[in-house]
């Protein structure tokens, strides 16, 4: 019994793109308004962390000074902070200025585009997967139009037969490996959360959430950032389609609770004490297809890395040149790879995904695209929005043409 999830396309899609482009179009705004200096102080305080700076040429610049015998000890304030008070105060005034103009004719009419793209219609194949993966190049994973339409794509994703079931243990997350009729692989990220549950605490708090996986495919096809791969909600009955096909790794982490069944799998943080339970023996998830095997990938170390560490800032939380120290690199100073990085962090202030401490792009391919993998960390909190993920927007100021025009 194959059962998908049941979730509608075009909701999604009519949420997202209200979404996109109010913020879109706040942080292009906005980019003029912040600050280009440092502001130096001394009396430390919550947000600020002693540093070494050089010396102040203009005394009578610095205010706030305090006559003392003692030899001074220069503060800088916590850039980060400092940039998103600046945002937050103009975030008013600027919705007050676009909302009226969110669509246009223009705008309507290439939603409506995608929205009969998207549409589910039969016949599904496990051919069309074959043919989707085609699609994958150097810059992008799926096209921004094609003969064959997406819709196909994602209804076959959703009710192909799984042949094999194992662990992914690569990461820190629980994740199946799935090989699904035709050879294809899938992972499956399962449900933690209710679909309106709020993850309070850091942005990279929690587990990942399967539903993040969902839209984030959608507003990177909606910005033209279509670098997430194909992923689909679906809802697999893990005793008839799992348990039957599932390596004997994997099924050695099954046991009930109750009518549920449930399962811990392998992973960094996988446990027999925290596992995962179906409603009975229906789960839900996110599947996502897998890249093609003849395409490798490399990991990169993200130059706007947080330090996950309590009363520790990372270097671009406290210094606004921190752009300028990027940029000495080969690898920032030329080609697309530092636009890649600023469209990133567009892409991820939208899905609210501050846990990008790595990126990925196609190994031995010039000028790859940084590829949009492993958005569970994503739509955790709608009350908050965490506006340092923008950190290399505001402190580079620079975006593609491609993505200002999107």
């Amino acid at each position: 019994m194959f059962v998908r999830l049941p979730l509608s396309y075009e909701v999604i899609i009519k949420f997202l793109l209200l979404i996109v482009l109010g913020v879109l179009l706040l942080n292009i705004y906005i980019l003029s308004l912040i600050f280009s200096s440092e502001e130096v102080r001394y009396k430390q305080k919550d947000d600020e962390v002693f540093i070494k700076t050089q010396p102040i040429k203009k005394f009578k610049d610095i205010h706030d000074v305090k006559h003392t015998s003692k030899k001074a000890v220069f503060v800088q304030t916590n850039t980060t902070k400092l940039a998103t008070k600046k945002i937050l105060e103009n975030m008013a005034v600027l919705g007050r200025q676009v909302f009226g103009q969110l669509l246009s004719v223009k705008t309507k009419r290439i939603f409506q585009t995608l929205l009969d793209d998207v549409k589910i219609t039969d016949p599904t194949s496990p051919d069309l997967l074959k043919e989707a993966l085609k699609w994958v190049s150097g810059r992008q994973l799926f096209p921004e139009t094609s003969s064959l339409p997406i819709g196909r794509v994602l209804n076959s994703l959703c009710s192909s037969r799984v042949e094999k079931a194992d662990n992914m243990a690569e990461g820190t997350q629980l994740k199946l490996l799935l090989t699904l009729e035709g050879g294809l692989k899938a992972v499956f990220k399962p449900q933690w959360y209710k679909r309106t549950e709020v993850v309070s605490g850091d942005v990279y708090a929690g587990k990942d959430r399967h539903n993040g996986e969902v839209a984030a495919f959608h507003l990177s096809w909606l910005l033209g950032l279509r670098r997430v791969p194909l992923t689909v909600g679906r809802r697999l009955n893990l005793r008839q389609e799992i348990m039957p096909v599932g390596s004997s790794n994997l099924l050695k982490t099954f046991h009930q609770e109750g009518n549920n069944t449930c399962f811990y799998g392998v992973c960094y943080y996988c446990s027999p004490q925290d596992p995962v339970c179906a409603s009975q023996d229906i789960l839900e998830g996110a599947l996502i297809l897998w890249l093609p095997q003849d395409y490798t990938l490399k990991k990169f170390r993200h130059p706007w890395q947080r330090t996950y560490k309590p009363n520790m800032p990372a270097r671009w939380e406290l210094d606004a040149g921190y752009c300028q120290v990027v940029r000495k690199s080969d690898l920032y100073s030329r080609g697309p790879r530092l636009l890649d990085i600023i469209d990133t962090a567009i892409f991820d202030f939208l899905i609210d995904n501050g846990d990008r401490h790595h990126y990925e792009v196609f190994q031995n391919i010039n000028d790859s695209a940084i590829l949009l993998i492993d958005n569970g960390k994503s739509f955790g909190n709608p009350h908050v929005d965490h506006i340092d993920i923008l950190a290399p927007l505001y402190q580079c100021l620079q975006v593609s043409l491609k993505t200002y025009i999107n």
